[in-house]
């Protein structure tokens, strides 16, 4: 099996470009990473796991996908990947006994050989790349090398999707969070007009409703403020 060649850093690059949504990204960069290893490679897939947040998965084909839903288990190589920062090489999964929550179920799908390699990301960040071969014993030196050699070209550009991806989740939570604080804030001026009484006590009043009928005060207050006129914005402008 050749070399990756110079041109797969620009590839990624190109791939990240054109991106909008993280997992699409993800799908979109194991369809290039197959293509970049070979034909003997049956498919790639790649996880990527935050904290606080889904974790995310992409896939170069349905097949792939499939047999990823061993291989990402809680007990398996792609975690053992991670948790160690070491490739792990499974030679044939039809005699593999490493792993309680890994078999040689997935050789259902073609599955013979595989390796999961850690990627290089940042922070509390964790992925993996795994690559998928119809026959055993793949996975020898040489090969292995090729797969780590194309999971480092595509790690660097990761990092990058990573952090545009973080920093559009803290900006739709900001939007989320000032549409919801209008939202509250137009209410208890309504509550303070047809009441006839002050900011602190409209609040209260606006709790209690909370609290009595067991539902979160931005919807009693969004309730509030369709009642009174639907021409009410709460919304922000891109």
């Amino acid at each position: 099996m050749t070399e990756v060649p110079v041109e797969p850093a620009a590839a990624f690059q190109e791939l990240l470009l054109g991106a909008e949504e993280l997992e699409a990204y993800l799908s979109e960069l194991a369809v290039l990473t197959l293509t970049l290893l070979g034909a003997r490679i049956l498919g790639c897939s790649l996880l990527i796991d935050r904290p606080r947040r889904l974790r995310a998965e992409g896939h170069s084909d349905d097949r792939s996908a499939g047999i990823a839903g061993q291989v990402f288990a809680a007990e398996g190589p792609a975690e053992e990947a991670i948790s160690t920062g070491a490739s792990v090489v499974v030679p044939d999964v039809w005699s593999e006994r490493r792993w309680h929550g890994f078999s040689g179920e997935g050789a259902d799908e073609g599955l013979r050989s595989l390796a999961a390699v850690p990627l290089a990301l940042e922070g509390a960040a964790r992925g993996v790349l795994c690559a998928f071969s119809p026959r055993p014993h793949l996975f020898q030196p040489s090969t292995l090398r090729l797969v780590e050699k194309t999971a480092a070209e595509a790690s660097r550009t990761l990092r990058l999707a990573l952090r545009i991806d973080n920093h559009l989740f803290r900006a739709r939570n900001l939007r989320a969070a000032l549409e919801s604080r209008t939202v509250v804030n137009i209410a208890v001026g309504i509550i303070m007009a047809q009441n006839n009484c002050s900011q602190d006590a409209a609040v209260e009043i606006l709790r209690s409703v909370s609290n009595t009928r067991n539902i979160k005060i931005h919807s009693v207050a969004a309730g509030i403020v369709a009642a009174v006129s639907d021409r009410v914005r709460t919304h922000f402008e891109e």
